[in-house]
């Protein structure tokens, strides 16, 4: 996976070398959940920086492929009653998981006025993982800490198997184009398993961006 990944990287810089490319830089922020054989995830505030260059194919389509750091995770919560002498206790999880990650989508412009386009993008993305942490904390109702936990995501614990790394899903988004600058919104949806213990759950994202064109 690290060699698939590292070629989708050099690719990119390959078609970069070419002529009739655009460079680009965005920047944005969204929220991320897991989904699959989870319950009661929350959405988590999370981020997303990168690079990218536009190759045009025709006079509406172009590829346009990215470099990115992407910040991704979940949240869980959940309140259990009363445990311990009658106080209740609840707890709090979030997942962090910060990607190194190559989306590859086709564009199709349409131009809406003399300054406005609207670009429809989709394609897939590869990505993987450079850190991920399993944080977490209990409380009880007489205002007593009952634990917490700081787990890094890809070490194996107790022969318990590691997460997984690499991810790829669908990148899909639409982007709003005012002279050199992008106005965009994006969502990202993993298709592979990355939980330890082989837990069918995957990632989900979104985002909304802003970019410049140089």
């Amino acid at each position: 996976m690290k060699k698939l990944f590292s070629l989708l990287c050099v690719a990119m810089f390959a078609v970069a070398a070419s002529a009739q490319i655009t460079w680009n830089v965005k920047g944005g922020v969204g929220f991320a959940t897991c989904y699959g054989d989870v319950e009661g995830m929350e959405n988590h505030f999370v981020g997303k920086i990168g690079v990218g260059i536009e190759k045009p194919l025709s006079s509406n389509w172009s590829l346009m492929p990215s470099l990115e750091l992407a910040w991704k995770g979940a949240e869980y919560g959940e309140d259990l009653g009363e445990v311990y002498g009658g106080y209740s206790e609840s707890y709090k999880e979030t997942l962090d998981v910060f990607y190194i990650q190559v989306p590859i989508v086709a564009a199709y412009r349409i131009n809406l006025n003399d300054s406005w386009n609207l670009a429809l993008k989709a394609g897939p993305y590869f990505a993987y993982a450079i850190s991920g942490r399993f944080k977490g904390s209990s409380s009880y109702g007489d205002g007593n800490e009952g634990g917490s936990w700081d787990e890094d995501l890809f070490k194996s614990y107790e022969g318990e198997e590691a997460g997984k790394r690499f991810d790829a899903g669908l990148d899909l988004g639409v982007d709003f184009e005012f002279h050199r600058f992008v106005f965009g919104a994006e969502y990202e949806l993993g298709l592979l398993k990355f939980a330890p213990g082989g837990g069918d759950v995957k990632n989900a994202a979104a985002y909304v961006t802003l970019g410049y064109k140089f």
